[in-house]
């Protein structure tokens, strides 16, 4: 019995959101490296400046006894408020979408996380939120990775013609709280093919 018990916590990761225990599937592979692509962007800006700041992967994060979280990849910087991270970012999952689009996003706004991004690797899309004053996210930017071959418009799928007139196809962008870093969408979604 003590074997099966380690095995399931191998599979499973446990948060829990005022006080109601969520148990959630470990991540795929592609979402592991979206994960991994993401944090090394940070962690590699933040070691070549030598800032006192980093990218964590898979932390638990404690905000009271009836609420603990596990996001894929929280940005703290130790010179602000080293208990608060300045951005948390959740890689979308079959499993895990609705959580991370209602009870976690409520959850991370009521706690003060100034920058909080979607990441869909399924369809290679990076939506950025901004916290208003109200303590509510507003969707501040979304952004969608288009290979090389895609960037013909007339490849992209489900696209009406004045759609097309108003499309601007980046490669990069910046995050808000940090307009020093440049993320490449390229980076972010290296080696992995988005599913239909």
């Amino acid at each position: 019995m003590g074997t099966q018990a380690v095995i399931m916590d191998d599979w499973y990761k446990k948060e829990k959101i005022n006080g109601r225990v969520y148990l959630m599937a470990r991540p795929s592979g592609k979402h592991g490296d979206v994960q991994y692509n993401i944090a090394s962007i940070f962690n590699s800006h933040f070691r070549k400046r030598k800032s006192k700041c980093t990218a964590k992967m898979e932390a638990q994060y404690d905000i009271d006894e009836d609420n603990y979280v596990i996001p894929d990849i929280m940005v703290f910087c130790y010179h602000r408020d080293k208990n608060l991270p300045m951005i948390v970012v959740e890689i979308l999952s079959r499993w895990s979408r609705n959580n991370d689009l209602t009870v976690k996003m409520k959850k991370y706004a009521e706690v003060g996380i100034k920058e909080y991004w979607i990441v869909d690797w399924m369809h290679q899309t990076i939506d950025i939120y901004i916290l208003n004053d109200d303590k509510v996210y507003d969707l501040y930017k979304s952004y969608f990775y288009f290979s090389e071959d895609d960037k013909e418009l007339s490849k992209i799928p489900k696209i009406r013609e004045e759609q097309k007139a108003e499309l601007d196809i980046i490669d990069s962008f910046t995050p808000v709280s940090f307009p020093e870093i440049t993320v490449r969408l390229e980076d972010v979604f290296y080696f992995v093919e988005p599913e239909d």
